[in-house]
Parts: C-alpha cells; structure tokens; sequence
C-alpha cells in the first residue's frame, strides 16, 4: 500500500506537534512532515508531492496566503487547507478564492480536521487516477490511430527472400517480382545457409526456397525458418509430380508450394496473396498488442484506485 504524504505548515511548535499527532492517530497509512516557515514549506514541496498541505493563514515573513499562491504555481492540483483564527471570515474567503481547497477555523475541531483533510486527499486521489486514466487512454488511442493509419495507407514496401542454387532461376524470378511487383523489394540467396544469415539481420513479410538444393535442403530449411521465425509465409518450388515432397512441405508448414515449370503469373500471384495474409496477421497482432497494453495500464489503474481508496481512508471511516 502506498503511503500518503501531508505536509502541515505552522510557526506555532505547540500546533505543529499536535496536529500530527492527530493525524498520525487517526488516519491510517498517512506519513506527515512539517515545515514551520513558507520557505521551509517551498523546500520541502520541491522535494516531494504531497497529498495535501496544511497552512497557517497567519506566519510572520511569508503569511499562508502568499505560500498559498506559490503553491498554486507549482502544485495546481494538490488541496490546500488552510487555518484561520476566529472571526476571520474575509481570510478565508480570500484564501478560498485563492484556490485553498477549504479552511479550518480556530479553535481546531481534531475531528472535523481529520474528516475535511480526509475528503481532501481523496478528492486529490481521485482527480489523479482521472488523470492516469486520461493519459492511458490518450496512449491507446494514440497506438491504434497508428494502427488505423498504417491500415489506410497499406503495408509498408514488403520484402521477399529468394533462395535457390541455380543462379538463372534465382534471377529470372527476381525479374519476374521487380516487374510484377513493383512494391516489393527482393533479396536473393544461392543457399540455405546463405539464406539463414539473411534471416538473421531481416524479418521478411515472404520467403520461396527451392526444395532441391544441396546441403541443406528446402524442407531443412522450412523447418529452421519455422522455428526462427514462425510467422513468415513459405513457398516451395517443387519439380514435376513431386506429390509427397509437396505433402511434406505443406505438413511442415509451408504457406504454399510452387510447382515446376513454374507458371510466372501464377508464382506472381501466390506470392501476393502470401504477402497480403501476412500484412494482415501483423496488423492484426500489432492491434492486439495495442489492446492488451491499453488494458493492462488501465487494470493497474484500477487496482491504485483501491489501494489509494483504503489509504486515504480515516480509521472507522466507512
């Protein structure tokens, strides 16, 4: 539980012990300094945010009223209470108009001291989490017009890895993409070890591995990007009746496979459609994310606001 923090201001020693005392007393969790002068006040307030001030309308070089206005500048939005002396009704009207949060009259009711200081702090506790909130959501919906943006104008410029050891089909598709797909960047590797230190330093949104190659075949290959980087749609290009090496590859989670001799309109399209579903799985996860975090801030939003509830609570205050 988070400790609140009163600071009680008073040129008068007997005053100044008392009402801690009767704070310390009375009101569970709450830590109370004291300052018997406004610049002593203004040190401690540079110091540390309180959760409410206690002043002394009357003190001699810089009165409550002054200290008042100095903390309005710094703190707006702490509550101030202020004390006054019997009778001085335009004291506390002056100080209510100054922006004191109300006033306590002379002689002090310990009692209505407490309650008064009590509604104040958490008056103050929930303005705060009003606040907490506010920027919370401020933040999601910042996040999510991003989202929403990101939507409007389309994926950003995708790329796509080629793997294949014969360097005609490696550039033959590569010109195939760059003319088709006028939006996609290709990179190209003559290898699946080649390829994997590509994967190393880039996500790619599609990668089309040929499935002979030696060394490391596409199907080893397939298996390590899966496990590297399960979200990223594979294609296959696989020879003629080749059946089983393309049930291998689909079991393995290939995204399509791509049979030879290849068909450039259709390798073109496949590959779009890859590209697109991949887009679309991002964004939708970049908006979960996005949710998740909102509703996780505002959970411990939530969970403050009865930690401060019960904080600020005075013993045997309902």
């Amino acid at each position: 539980m988070t400790a609140s923090h009163v600071l009680v201001v008073d040129d008068d020693p007997a005053l100044l012990q008392a009402l801690p005392e009767a704070l310390r007393l009375r009101m569970v969790g709450v830590t109370v300094d004291t300052a018997d002068s406004g610049p002593a006040a203004l040190d401690r307030i540079a110091a540390r945010d309180y959760d409410a001030i206690v002043i002394d309308v009357k003190m001699p070089g810089m009165d409550g009223l002054a200290l008042l206005t100095e903390i309005r500048a710094r703190r707006p939005d702490t509550p101030v209470l202020m004390i006054t002396g019997h009778g001085e009704h335009a004291l506390a009207i002056q100080a209510l108009r100054g922006g004191a949060y109300d006033f306590i009259q002379k002689p002090i009711d310990r009692d209505h001291f407490v309650t008064a200081l009590s509604r104040a702090m958490r008056g103050h506790a929930l303005n705060r989490r009003v606040k907490n909130r506010q920027l919370a959501l401020k933040r999601c919906t910042s996040e999510l017009e991003q989202i929403v943006e990101k939507l409007g104008r389309g994926s950003e410029q995708a790329r796509v890895l080629i793997v294949d050891d014969d360097p005609a089909l490696l550039q033959a598709l590569s010109q195939a993409l760059r003319l088709r797909m006028a939006e996609v960047t290709v990179d190209t590797a003559d290898s699946a070890t080649a390829a994997l230190d590509r994967l190393a330093v880039r996500d790619y949104d599609a990668i089309v591995t040929d499935i002979k190659m030696p060394g490391m075949d596409g199907l080893a290959l397939l298996a390590e990007i899966r496990g590297r980087q399960p979200d990223t749609p594979i294609l296959i290009i696989t020879g003629h009746a080749e059946y089983d090496l393309s049930v291998r590859a689909l079991r393995g989670g290939a995204y399509d496979f791509i049979p030879k001799p290849i068909d450039r309109d259709h390798f073109v399209a496949v590959l779009y459609r890859a590209i697109r579903t991949h887009a679309s799985n991002r964004r939708g996860r970049d908006r979960q994310l996005a949710l998740e975090r909102c509703t996780s801030e505002l959970e411990v939003i939530v969970k403050t606001l009865g930690r401060e509830l019960r904080a600020t609570t005075p013993r045997g205050e309902p």
